[in-house]
């Protein structure tokens, strides 16, 4: 295989093309474990630093929000660089402002100023930027029967991370602690060392750059393909672009709302910071642990199949966790492990549908926009948690996420059963919802 593949004369070789897809997965899977470990061990705090700053529960919700606000505003931006560039440079520079910010949080925390712990963390989103369109880089050079499960083990690999990191909150107050610095704190300490991993992983390794092998090393030619506009536009091209942005962002704000206010709530039923990281764990042991499952049960029975599984996982998950008013362990670890579950099904399913339900010359363009939605509506659903777990309860933040579950359901409903092909025009099963690129 030579050193320059995107520039090889006649392309890639059967072989060439699966060797090196396996070792984009192996990267890429390396540095989504580590940007995953950085945000999750920072999640079990973010809320809970921001309720002790302000001095109660009702704006708490604007850490987690700003958060993924700086997901939003970056996922386009990243798009722009990786769709000119390839996806190494994106990637890396998304990882490389996540470490300034969540060294500004860290001290916004320490100096108790509410308004420069926000700014880090919306630095900080930028990474969660990162490791989310990393999954799209694994779709590069899958081929199009496998695109679920490329995709699946790249968000699988974040198990390791998204696990093991809130397992380290104990650790990482302690760290804090013996710095004279607040518990909390120590946190951002460890999330630092986890993103300059990433950063590292990528910078080295994305070699070569698999989008650019994918295009034979040619950039987008222009900045109108990158744009926003242009992103959105393909991403509501067609119902099922349309339904897979939907699915995006339904499955992400479901989980993030309940998510947001779990540690609060658990908080104020006198449970243990330790006890909460392992509630949170066994959460993101749902998001990412069967991710191949829902990868595999995309690509077999259906992108729009996956979808709605998805939502019918959430929906058990926040009736559930709509009857966990005193924050019962024995409903809150069932109840955040589905939710995570059921985000599984629903971005890995949601994910394959927009990369085949689009152009190739506006793909990246539109999982930019779609991400950037995703973290905006995301972002608000953060906000609104605070205010509806002062104003209502947890009970209340929980039905809702049932509400919108089903509104995702009908949603894929509305999608007839139609026999659909692959973007190369390979035909799927009859059983198939995947996408053709028109409806």
């Amino acid at each position: 295989m030579t050193q320059d593949l995107q520039s090889a004369p006649g392309g890639l070789s059967e072989a060439e093309r699966a060797s090196l897809q396996r070792k984009t997965l192996l990267v890429l899977s390396a540095a989504s474990a580590a940007g995953r470990a950085a945000m999750s061990i920072a999640f079990v705090v973010v809320t809970l630093l921001a309720q002790r700053l302000l001095g109660g529960p009702a704006w708490a919700g604007a850490a987690s929000a700003a958060i993924t606000v700086g997901t939003a505003l970056s996922s386009s931006w990243l798009s722009a660089r990786m769709a000119a560039s390839g996806r190494r440079p994106g990637l890396v520079l998304g990882y490389m402002a996540a470490i300034v910010g969540a060294v500004i949080a860290g001290f916004g925390g320490q100096i108790e100023f509410f308004v420069v712990y926000l700014v880090g963390l919306v630095l900080f989103g930028i990474g969660q930027g990162s490791t989310g369109l990393a999954r799209y880089a694994a779709a590069d050079l899958s081929p199009p029967a496998k695109t679920g499960r490329a995709i699946s083990y790249v968000v699988f690999a974040s198990t390791a991370g998204a696990v093991g990191g809130p397992m380290l909150s104990d650790v990482a107050s302690g760290v804090g602690t013996s710095f004279g610095w607040d518990e909390l704190v120590g946190a951002f300490i460890f999330a630092t060392g986890f993103f300059v991993l990433a950063a590292a992983v990528l910078f080295v390794f994305l070699r070569p750059d698999p989008l650019l092998v994918s295009t034979k090393g040619q950039p987008v030619p222009s900045k109108r393909a990158t744009s926003l506009a242009v992103g959105l536009r393909a991403a509501t091209s067609s119902r099922r672009a349309s339904l897979a942005l939907a699915g995006l962002v339904i499955s992400q704000a479901v989980m993030v709302m309940v998510m947001t206010m779990t540690p609060v709530h658990m908080d104020q039923h006198d449970k243990p910071i330790g006890l909460i990281g392992w509630v949170l764990s066994v959460h993101t042991a749902g998001m990412f642990a069967f991710a191949p499952l829902a990868g595999w049960f995309s690509d077999k029975y259906g992108r729009v199949q996956s979808i709605a599984v998805g939502g019918v996982v959430l929906a058990v998950a926040t009736v559930i966790t709509a009857f966990a008013s005193d924050a019962a362990s024995t409903l809150m670890f069932p109840g955040l492990y589905l939710l995570g579950l059921g985000w599984s099904f629903g971005e890995v399913g949601s994910s394959a549908l927009l990369t085949e339900s689009v152009s190739d010359g506006e793909r990246v363009a539109a999982q930019g926009a779609g991400d950037l939605v995703k973290a905006f509506v995301s972002g608000a659903a953060a906000l609104a948690s605070g205010f509806v777990f002062t104003a209502s309860g947890f009970g209340v933040l929980s039905w809702l996420g049932v509400l919108c579950s089903v509104g995702l359901l009908v949603g894929c409903g509305s999608i007839g059963r139609g026999r659909a092909s692959y973007r190369d025009g390979t035909s799927m099963t009859a059983k198939s919802d995947a996408t053709t690129t028109s409806e």
